[in-house]
């Protein structure tokens, strides 16, 4: 065989420099994710304690309940339990995504995401609170009105309790339109100006989210969460162009 021929037997393999980086990311995420897991346990475990309470003030706008199984008082404060974990959790999981993200940003970067970080806590708080206390009520009030005079409304606990954690907890999550949008805006991935001229698609956008998020498909109750959603979506980009303002004055200076 001759000093010239070259046996190849595939694909070089991928340099450990270029391949350790990766695999070390993925732990980082593993753990970072399995300490999610335990703070929503840990916040699970402290909701148990108060599920009484908390179902007496989810209960006050429709009054008496009925269920009709023997275990579903026991699985209905399960559910309660898993639901105010997951509030309860909240801020430790956005720490959790902070400390993920945190190696890949520059120093400007983290000074914003440490201003942001409260903030989505904060956004994610009124969300709920306004879910329970304004969403809630005027969802009930509406749909019983179809009933009224016609049928006698014998809500089980465990239909009732899955229809107002979803609209609570969607709620707190659709809060977060603001920093989506702040960040798409800050990072360049969209501009204002398209997002403004966009509106009618983000419209379409939002009825569709609003249906997924609320757990009955009736049209009023998605109306109910879509119209505070557009509100903030259209809130986010006048705050954006405040912020794109802002940094084309830094770039001239």
């Amino acid at each position: 065989m001759g000093a010239g021929l070259k046996i190849e037997d595939g694909p070089a393999p991928m340099p450990v420099d270029e391949r350790q980086p990766f695999l070390d990311h993925l732990e980082e995420l593993r753990r970072r994710l399995l300490r999610c897991f335990l703070w929503v346990a840990v916040g699970t475990t402290l909701a148990w304690r108060l599920t009484p309470d908390i179902l007496r003030e989810l209960i006050r706008p429709v009054g008496q309940l009925v269920y009709l199984s023997p275990v579903e008082p026991f699985t209905v404060r399960l559910q309660v339990a898993f639901w105010g974990g997951l509030v309860f959790s909240f801020p430790l999981m956005v720490l959790e995504v902070w400390g993920f993200l945190r190696p890949a940003l520059r120093s400007m970067e983290r000074w914003s995401a440490l201003i942001l970080l409260p903030l989505s806590v904060a956004l994610f708080l009124i969300g709920a609170w306004f879910g329970w206390k304004l969403l809630l009520p005027a969802a009930l009030k509406i749909l019983f009105a179809f009933g009224a005079g016609v049928m006698t409304p014998m809500l089980t606990v465990g239909n009732y309790v899955s229809f107002a954690s979803w609209l609570i907890v969607g709620c707190g999550l659709v809060f977060q339109v603001p920093l989506v949008i702040l960040f798409l805006t800050r990072t360049g991935l969209a501009r204002p100006q398209t997002l403004l001229r966009q509106w009618r698609l983000a419209a379409v956008g939002i009825l569709i989210v609003a249906a997924v998020l609320t757990p009955t498909p009736d049209i009023f109750t998605q109306l109910l969460l879509a119209a505070p959603l557009f509100a903030l979506y259209l809130l986010s980009i006048g705050l954006a162009f405040l912020v794109g303002s802002k940094r084309a004055k830094e770039a001239i200076q």
